[in-house]
């Protein structure tokens, strides 16, 4: 098993309220939150869609902040990368994945950079799956801008988990 990415609707003041990490599995465990789960693509995503691995992420970008969230939420002690991002930027994120013309960035896309830049998962050097893992980014991408513009929609704010 490796690090998988999800993405749930929160409010604004429970991002506020959280203090610790059993505050956010408390929030994890609620049974009514929509949540969005791109699996091990977090970190291919980000750099398919930016230049840069989820390790370095992109301060006040919108896109880098779709998959790594705006703020940390709990301290780097902690074995899970836990972010929140809150209403009024969700939609900022929704609005700017809608702008991107995906295709644009599958058209260019280069296993090789991949493994150069040690983006996670290590799959690269399977050049035969290469179509497979291009539908792989595109349905992540997807499920993602769906997410985030049902979370704007609703006025909500995200939590980001990866573990």
């Amino acid at each position: 098993m490796g690090m998988i990415a999800n993405y749930q609707s929160t409010t604004d003041i429970e991002l506020e309220k959280i203090q610790c990490l059993d505050d956010v599995e408390e929030l994890q465990e609620k049974e009514d939150v929509e949540i969005c789960d791109i699996d091990k693509m977090w970190d291919a995503l980000h750099f398919l869609l930016t230049g840069k691995s989820a390790g370095e992420p992109i301060e006040n970008d919108l896109i880098s902040e779709a998959i790594l969230g705006q703020f940390d939420v709990v301290g780097e002690d902690v074995e899970e990368f836990i972010s929140g991002t809150k209403s009024d930027r969700v939609k900022e994120i929704a609005k700017a994945l809608q702008e991107i013309d995906f295709q644009t960035y599958i058209d260019k896309f280069d296993m090789s950079a991949f493994s150069k830049n040690n983006i996670y998962p290590d799959i690269w050097e399977y050049e035969d799956e290469a179509d497979e893992i291009k539908d792989d980014l595109r349905t992540s991408f997807e499920s993602l801008k769906k997410f985030y513009e049902k979370m704007a929609e609703q006025e909500s704010a995200v939590l980001v988990s990866i573990y």
